[in-house]
Order: structure tokens, then sequence, then C-alpha cells
């Protein structure tokens, strides 16, 4: 005899622009969690095959499955979309699939595109809850007349969202500022695949000793790293500078810069023009690789002027690196991923004396870095997507019992 009082698995519909490599292993741990029927949507199947990336400045293709694990399909578009705008990105069957799947929520990610908002209004109009989930931070720093234009097509989206993944401290400052409330906001975080990220690297030692030999980095040797693109955003010639300083201070204080871009070409030159060997740009590195990368280093550091998250600071967390971040960065609160004076050390943007000051600090103290690396690991298992996977079906559950706003 079935029991009536067992509720039903959710059933969750997730629409996205494209297959990503964050989210990939997410969708693998969610379709595998009991109590959960997923399908996730596309738009485009760019992400899923060899593209060009305009930051990067070449093709490439990531080298870790992102369509296995659990069920998906790309929808037909408009026309074929070659960047990611709103209205390139417009897939006029999403409700039609919808309708066909019949999802007891639709998670949406973000709202920068058309199809996004189709599969709002269809979930409105069949009294279907949405549940949104994005990187958005609420410390961001505009024009005030782009804030104002914002606002008007933010606010109006936001009326017709039922609920929202909160993936840190700023990311729910943001989804309260346009009015979603406290009890339509549910915990989450953006995942990390923490254990693949560990198993890729092997022998931890090993692994290290290799890579710094491999780039001529001292076995004894502090390795700041930087993984990202190489783009003015990034600001990493205040890294460059920063190590430029160690140096002068005689500190065995090295930077690893992990990412292709635009202005690599400014950073070699300026590595030239002062003599420094203290500072190695490896290239672009994939994601089966990025934790040889992170294994051989002892922090990792954020500069942007402005980032809104920052999801290096959890993965090289996975290997007990602490965070020094410009105070732009998205993921630094107390329930984040970068916690001041826990596993983050913070400094005002663009002060490179600042900067410097917290590498050396990190370097000097070996007390304050064996205590921020523990917490930095620790912190980075929390943010692991089997984690993400169970909050997301528990926000999806509470939404569906509560239904549309």
């Amino acid at each position: 005899m079935s029991d009536s009082s067992v509720e039903a698995p959710t059933r969750i519909a997730i629409v996205v622009s494209h297959p990503i490599q964050y989210f990939a292993p997410w969708y693998r741990a969610l379709a595998s969690t009991p109590g959960v029927v997923l399908k996730v949507f596309f738009c485009c199947k760019r992400g899923a095959e060899t593209y060009y990336d305009r930051d990067f400045g070449s093709e490439f293709k990531w080298d870790i499955p992102l369509l296995e694990g659990y069920d998906w399909q790309f929808m037909t578009s408009r026309k074929e979309i070659k960047s990611l705008t709103f209205w390139e990105v417009d897939n006029p069957n999403v409700g039609e699939l919808l309708a066909e799947f019949h999802p007891d929520v639709v998670q949406i990610h973000g709202y920068a595109y058309r199809t996004i908002w189709r599969a709002v209004r269809w979930s409105r109009r069949n009294r279907v809850p949405t549940l949104l989930s994005s990187d958005s931070n609420g410390t961001a720093r505009r024009a005030y007349w782009k804030r104002a234009a914002k606002a008007v097509i933010v606010n109006l989206f936001y009326r017709h969202v039922d609920g929202a993944l909160c993936c840190g401290d700023n990311n729910r400052k943001y989804h309260k500022q346009y009015g979603i409330p406290d009890v339509r906001l549910f915990a989450s975080t953006m995942p990390i695949d923490y254990k693949r990220l560990v198993a890729s690297v092997g022998d931890v030692a090993e692994t290290r000793r290799l890579f710094r030999q491999k780039y001529g980095i001292p076995g004894d040797a502090f390795v700041v790293i930087y993984a990202g693109k190489l783009i003015p955003l990034k600001c990493t010639l205040h890294l460059v500078e920063s190590m430029r300083r160690c140096a002068l201070q005689g500190l065995n204080v090295w930077g690893l810069l992990v990412g292709e871009g635009s202005e690599r070409e400014a950073l070699e030159a300026f590595i030239a023009e002062h003599k420094m060997n203290n500072v190695v740009l490896s290239g672009f590195v994939n994601q089966s690789s990025i934790g040889k990368c992170y294994a051989a280093s002892d922090a990792v550091a954020l500069m942007s002027w402005w980032e809104p998250k920052g999801l290096t600071v959890p993965e090289a967390g996975c290997f007990g690196c602490p965070a020094i971040l410009s105070d732009r960065v998205g993921c630094i609160g107390p329930n984040d991923s970068a916690r001041p004076g826990e596993n983050a050390l913070v400094y005002p943007w663009s002060d490179i004396d600042a900067l410097t000051n917290c590498i050396v600090r990190l370097y000097k103290d070996h007390s304050l870095y064996c205590s921020m690396s523990k917490a930095a690991q620790t912190i980075a298992e929390s943010q692991d997507i089997a984690v993400a996977a169970l909050q997301l079906k528990e926000a999806a559950l509470q939404l569906k019992r509560m239904g549309c706003r």
C-alpha cells in the first residue's frame, strides 16, 4: 500500500543560456538527488563545443563533460546565436518545452536574455513558481544614470519572480533590494566541484613539486595565484607590481598568473622592463588541470575593480589557499566564500601598498597563515556541488509549497 503522505518528487526545470563549466557538475549532483526530477533547457550550444572567446582572444573547448549525468535539451533559437546578448538569445519554443515537462518550479539564471523573460512569462500564466539564481552583487558601483536605467528594467523583472537563491551576503542584498521578501530568499552557494578538483591533483606534495619545477619556481617560495582572464577589469598589473615590491624587500614571494587575455602583452612588457624573475604567466589552463595550479600555490588574489562573485576563492580554498581580495569582489561577507579575518584579507581596490601588505602579512605571520589556510579548506567544502544540490532541492520544495507571489 502506498503512503499518501509521501510527497511526489519535485520537478525542476532549469532555463539557462548555455552549458557552463561550473554548473554542469551541479546539475549532475541535483539529478542524482532523491526526490528530484530535473531537466535543463539550454538556449544555445556555446561551451559544449569549441568556440571563440573574445576576452581570451582564442578558440578553446572545456575539457570536462558538460552534458553528462542529467536530462537536457537545446531549445530552438530564432536565429543563430553568435553572442550572448539579450536579443540574440531568443528561443520562442521555451514555453512549449516547459509545458511538455510539467515543472513544479522553473529555475532561471539571471535576466539578461529574452528567453529568460519568455520563461518567466510562461510561468506566470501557468502559475508555476520561478526561482531566480544569479551572481548579481548588491555592492556593485555604477554611474547614476546606469543605476537608474537598470532599476526600471530589473524592478519590472523582479515583480514576476517568486523566489531567489542567495549565493552569498551581497547576492542576498541584491535580491532584497529588488523586493524579494525574506521568506522567499533561500540560502545557497555558487558551487564548485570540490571532490573533482582534489582528485585531479592526486599527490598534492608531488604535484606541487613538479609544477614548480616546470616553471622554475623555488620549492620554498610563497606563491600567490591569480586565475582568470587577463583583461583590464581584473587589474592583474596590480599583482605584478606587488610582486616587484616584494622582490625589492628581498622576500621569497612569487606571482602565478593563470589565463589569457588582452593584458598579457602589457604584463610581459612590465616584467621585462623591471627585469623581474618572480612572476610566471602560465597561459590558459583548462578545467582538468587547474587544480594543479592551485595545489602549487599558497594564496589566491583577486584585484578586480568589480567582480560579481569570485569562484577562484573557494576553488583555491580546496587546497588551503587563503584569499587576498580588493573590496570590489562580490564573494566577501561573513556567510560567503571570502570571510574577512577568517580565510580572507581585504584591501581597498587599487591600493597597491595595501595589497602588498596583505601578501607580506600572510607570508611572514605563520600562525595567521595556518589558521586562514585551514579555514579556507573548510569553507571550500561547504561550497561543494553536493551541498548546492541539496540547497536547490530544498528551495524548490519550499517554493512549490508556497506557490507564486
